[in-house]
């Protein structure tokens, strides 16, 4: 079964509201959770979650994130990953935020290379937490090789090049790199980027092991229909 991911902002809009959409993906069945810590110069975010972030960066800290990511954790019975960048893990310093962590099943800095990323797992798998990789388009054949070999859980196909939010689609390039990906993988291949609908999860889901959804969630939140468009993912 094809599985679907829902990405928060953590704390957004508030703590308790975002507590509330963790109970409301528990309570649908959302298959994983993907928490975004907030950050300043968010890269990879489109429009709609960098405001979001920077929303709750007037009044938060670390801190704070990590205590509703624990409360999150006893909320939320399936996996949960922490989507971040490295320089907040830095800042924080990555063993003790490893450490503080350590309770999640898996780690998404959204700013790493790959051929960076082992100094980060080295650290994290001492607490047994799965540094995720992510795969693009153009990511060559050789590196895909390395990368399924190094992934001891999914690995995040992300569907078009450029920030979230954007058109979600898949041209014959993109659905060589992901059946290649899936090919002798041991574990699951996810598509993000631009998935917005039902729709759009079945067209993902015909090639590839799951979606997540992250800026029309985050939308949802505030527009105060987070309930009503998790139980549409479904039908």
């Amino acid at each position: 079964m094809c599985k679907i991911g829902i990405y928060l902002v953590c704390d957004y809009p508030n703590s308790e509201k975002f507590l509330d959409a963790v109970t409301v993906c528990e309570k649908y069945g959302m298959d994983f959770l993907e928490i975004g810590f907030p950050f300043s110069d968010p890269v990879a975010d489109g429009p709609v979650i960098e405001k979001a972030a920077l929303d709750v960066l007037k009044r938060e800290n670390s801190n704070d994130f990590l205590q509703s990511l624990e409360k999150a954790r006893n909320i939320f019975s399936k996996k949960l990953y922490v989507m971040t960048y490295s320089n907040v893990i830095f800042g924080y310093g990555t063993e003790k935020f490893a450490k503080k962590t350590e309770f999640i099943n898996g780690i998404i800095i959204a700013d790493l290379p790959f051929i960076e990323s082992e100094r980060f797992a080295r650290i994290f798998d001492k607490y047994e937490t799965n540094t995720i990789r992510f795969v693009t388009p153009e990511t060559d054949f050789s590196d895909i090789d390395e990368i399924k070999q190094s992934s001891k859980d999914f690995i995040y196909f992300v569907s078009t090049r450029g920030i979230t939010g954007g058109k979600f689609s898949m041209d014959t390039e993109t659905l060589k790199k992901i059946e290649y990906t899936k090919k002798g993988f041991d574990y699951d291949v996810i598509l993000g980027f631009g998935i917005k609908n039902s729709n759009d999860i079945k067209t993902a889901c015909l090639y590839s092991d799951g979606v997540v959804i992250g800026m029309k969630a985050v939308e949802a939140l505030e527009q105060n229909n987070f309930e009503q468009f998790i139980g549409s993912l479904k039908q």
